[in-house]
């Protein structure tokens, strides 16, 4: 095989994945945004930009609270669950256990996040959806699917 073909392979490849990678985005976007203003949220657009829809998310959760609890006995003030995700940016420049950290951190604030709004647009406690909050926060295609096939508003 020469250089040419292997170049158009790779490119062919890039291209593949940049499209998945739009059609994941945009799939994230539409569902979040519609789980958003589902609740009532009035900044439901925040769910197309990366970072902005956590912080969205947070926001939902909170519920104007100024503190979140988790596990039943830990609060966070409000501040600091909102801007969860920038300690793990922090944390992900730790070697090795930073980027542990960081997903032991996203699975427990984004879960929670979920969690909230599972309870609240199914009109179901959230201890019944705790177990499917957290493994949405490990896996977001599950929240994904839920919010786009959802019978919400």
């Amino acid at each position: 095989m020469d250089q040419a073909a292997l170049v158009a392979i790779l490119g062919a490849y890039l291209i593949i994945v940049l499209i998945i990678v739009v059609v994941c985005w945009v799939l994230y976007g539409i569902s979040h945004m519609k789980a958003l203003k589902a609740v009532g949220y009035d900044k439901a657009w925040m769910a197309w930009i990366p970072y902005a829809n956590m912080w969205a998310l947070a926001e939902v959760a909170l519920d104007g609270d100024e503190s979140m609890t988790l596990f039943g006995s830990f609060n966070i003030p409000a501040i600091a669950f909102k801007l969860w995700w920038v300690i793990g940016l922090v944390l992900a420049f730790i070697p090795t256990v930073g980027s542990l950290l960081n997903l032991v951190l996203t699975v427990i604030c984004l879960g929670t996040c979920y969690i909230k709004m599972y309870a609240k647009l199914d009109g179901r406690d959230e201890k019944d959806v705790q177990a499917l909050g957290y493994v949405s926060g490990f896996f977001p295609i599950i929240a994904v699917f839920k919010f786009l096939f959802g019978k919400y508003n």
